[in-house]
């Protein structure tokens, strides 16, 4: 049978994140924590595959019901953009969509915004960092330093997502996020959503952590796949639901 190169480096590659990063996580956690402790919503954004590590922090069962999701497709299912307007992969370069996003969102100044992108550079992320720190919000990134400070990264210009955050999680992928290479200019074993995802469960478990040492009920939800789950967070929706859009089945 063939070995698989990426089931072999994955427990290296998660180890290493949690190793090199866990203070960062603890200090973007405590962050959201007090923020939620005092009314406040983490409000993840990010475009392209890097959506993967916002939505696992947004409206999932164990995950924290105080915690919503920005996206470019907002645009169209809260702003009546044509659909057409969002579908080239390369819209995430283009200037100005942060903004319109931003509007929509009408988030509290007391939200923490977490942003991620692996490679930290396009418009769209570094407008929404710019943004969300002018407007008073404390911003985490989760992002790729090997990418935003490789000499092989697409200029930009400009400052990226780390240079913007007060707290920077390095998810410790590669420049490209491929890391395997099979064969010259053939590259797969994507690094940036497997330690995203941990990243993720992680910052939310120690979220709760900190609330409950706080005292301050923890709100999670619980799977709605449970016979319990419904009843268990209509309140949580019912507290929400002004300031976290559900997400889409």
């Amino acid at each position: 049978m063939t070995e698989s190169e990426f089931a072999a480096k994955a427990p290296a590659l998660v180890s290493h994140v949690l190793d090199t990063q866990m203070p960062a996580i603890l200090q973007a956690a405590a962050l959201v924590a007090e923020a939620v402790a005092g009314g406040g919503v983490l409000q993840s954004f990010a475009t392209g595959h890097s959506r993967v590590v916002a939505l696992e922090l947004t409206g999932r069962a164990g995950g924290l019901a105080a915690a919503g999701m920005l996206s470019v497709k907002d645009l169209v299912m809260f702003g009546g953009a044509d659909p057409r307007e969002i579908l080239d992969p390369t819209y995430e370069r283009e200037p100005g969509l942060a903004a319109r996003i931003y509007e929509l969102a009408r988030p509290e100044p007391i939200d923490p915004f977490l942003i991620v992108s692996n490679s930290g550079i396009n418009a769209a992320i570094v407008e929404m960092a710019q943004l969300a720190r002018d407007r008073g919000h404390r911003v985490i990134a989760v992002t790729s330093l090997a990418h935003t400070r490789s000499p092989a990264a697409r200029l930009t210009g400009g400052l990226h997502l780390a240079d913007l955050a007060d707290v920077v999680i390095d998810n410790c992928a590669p420049a490209g996020d491929a890391g395997i290479e099979l064969a010259p200019g053939v590259r797969v074993g994507a690094v940036s959503s497997l330690t995203g995802v941990v990243i993720a469960q992680v910052l939310t478990e120690l979220v709760c952590r900190h609330l409950l040492d706080l005292g301050v009920a923890a709100p999670v939800f619980t799977s709605a796949n449970l016979a319990a789950g419904d009843g268990d967070n209509a309140a949580l929706w019912a507290r929400y639901r002004d300031r976290v859009r559900p997400i889409e089945p």
